[in-house]
């Protein structure tokens, strides 16, 4: 993850640093215990949107998402809110 922030900001440390900080009070705002529950998107989880498709060498989930099911006109605002 630092090095992505790093080649944002052509390895400037400092950049990359205020960046990543930036980033994480973002991240605290906006998703602040830390994860998302399926109770809070169980409409976008009926639509199959996304699915799991095993895990690769390192044992990380992969994730595939069907962007074609992503149909804007027939959400919940606050739901996605």
């Amino acid at each position: 993850m630092l090095r992505r922030f790093l080649r944002a900001r052509d390895l400037n440390v400092e950049k990359a640093a205020s960046l990543l900080l930036r980033y994480l009070k973002w991240r605290r705002s906006f998703v602040p215990r830390g994860f998302i529950s399926e109770d809070e998107i169980r409409n976008e989880i009926a639509k199959e949107k996304m699915f799991l498709q095993g895990v690769d060498k390192k044992e990380r989930p992969i994730m595939v998402a069907l962007g074609v099911r992503h149909t804007y006109y027939d959400r919940d605002l606050e739901e996605f809110k």
